[in-house]
C-alpha cells in the first residue's frame, strides 16, 4: 500500500496535503467522542483489522453482551475510528502492536476476534487467554478452539 511519503510531490505540497489529512483525522478524532483505538492490526489490503474502541462511557449505562453491536452511539464511534485508522495509515503511521505473553515473555502472540469476544494466544507456550460474555462463552471457547484447530495450533 503506498502512503503520502511514496508520492513524487514537492515538500511544500506534501506539507499541505499532511495538513489536510491532519484536519481530516482530527475530524474523526472529534466524532469519536476524543477516542482514537487501540489497534493491534490494521491491514487494509487483505481487509485484517484488530482494534478496540473504546467505548466504556457508552457501556456504563447500557451494557451490552451481544456478538453484534447494538448500540447506535458505538458504532458511529467504531466508524469513526476506522476512518482515523485510514488517514493515520496515508500519512505513514506504521499501525499494530506486539502482544507479548504474560506467562513466557514470548513477543508475537496472535489476538482474533470470536464470537461475541476474543483471544489471545502464544504460539511458543500453546497458552489462551480468552475474554468473552457468560451468556455465550461456551460457543465463544468452542469458537477458539476451532480456530486453533483449523490453524494447526492443537
Amino acid at each position: 500500500m503506498k502512503t503520502l511519503n511514496d508520492l513524487k510531490v514537492s515538500k511544500k505540497t506534501k506539507e499541505k496535503i499532511y495538513q489536510w489529512l491532519d484536519e481530516w483525522l482530527e475530524l474523526f478524532i472529534k466524532n469519536a467522542d476524543g477516542r482514537t483505538g487501540n489497534v493491534f492490526r490494521a491491514d487494509f489490503e487483505n481487509n485484517d483489522f484488530f482494534y478496540f474502541t473504546e467505548c466504556n462511557d457508552i457501556l456504563i449505562n447500557d451494557p451490552e453482551s451481544e456478538s453484534v453491536e447494538t448500540n447506535i452511539d458505538i458504532r458511529r464511534r467504531k466508524r469513526n475510528v476506522m476512518m482515523q485508522i485510514l488517514i493515520r495509515t496515508l500519512k505513514g503511521e506504521k499501525l499494530g502492536k506486539q502482544i507479548k505473553c504474560t506467562h513466557c515473555g514470548y513477543e508475537y502472540c496472535s489476538i482474533q476476534a470470536v464470537f461475541n469476544g476474543h483471544y489471545v494466544y502464544c504460539p511458543h507456550c500453546k497458552k489462551i487467554k480468552l475474554t468473552g460474555y457468560l451468556p455465550s462463552f461456551m460457543h465463544t471457547a468452542g469458537e477458539t478452539f476451532e480456530q486453533l484447530i483449523e490453524t494447526k495450533e492443537v
